[in-house]
């Protein structure tokens, strides 16, 4: 089973610990998820091959070509659609939870893992419902999906929203993590 990981608050689940980054509040998420993990990750001989049920499909497309991209050497792990020859690893969709700091999360799990968009925080006119907002919490999303761990301000995986940078793509560090994990 895997771990669930997301930007919001601290809590448990039933079946998974959910570990998260709480953005609203600055909090850090704990030690053990520091850590890049193959076994924290969606990643399937290789690949990631997702389902879309996400009304923010400009998100979920730029987190796809931001961590598989080749002008930043980010071509080991493929991002795919799922076809009717495959099995998914990844589904997009989305939640309407006012009752949680999280803005997005990814969410390990048995079966497919998912990320998950809180349109309560996302939506147009909402605290985070830009574009440049969506993009960042998909793509660092997709970086948890990847197996990758938390990293300081400034970088992708940041462990606030406020820390990711304003570009939504890997930094260095993100990428040398990435190319440390998947080779």
């Amino acid at each position: 089973m895997r771990n669930q990981h997301h930007i919001g608050r601290y809590g448990i689940s039933v079946s998974v610990l959910a570990v998260s980054l709480s953005v609203l509040a600055g909090a850090t998420a704990p030690a053990a998820f520091a850590a890049d993990s193959r076994g924290k990750s969606s990643v399937d001989s290789g690949e990631i091959r997702w389902e879309d049920g996400t009304k923010f499909d400009d998100a979920r497309k730029w987190a796809a070509t931001a961590w598989y991209n080749t002008e930043y050497k980010l071509t080991k792990i493929k991002i795919a659609p799922d076809a009717w020859n495959t099995i998914t690893d990844l589904e997009w969709k989305d939640e309407n939870r006012k009752d949680v700091s999280w803005v997005a999360q990814w969410r390990g799990k048995a079966g497919a893992d998912a990320i998950v968009m809180n349109k309560a925080y996302l939506d147009d006119g909402k605290k985070y419902g830009t574009k440049a907002w969506r993009r960042k919490a998909a793509a660092h999303e997709m970086g948890h999906a990847l197996g990758l761990g938390h990293r300081a301000d400034g970088n992708l995986l940041a462990k606030t929203m406020g820390g990711l940078p304003s570009n939504a793509r890997p930094t260095s560090t993100d990428r040398a993590g990435y190319n440390k994990l998947w080779g």
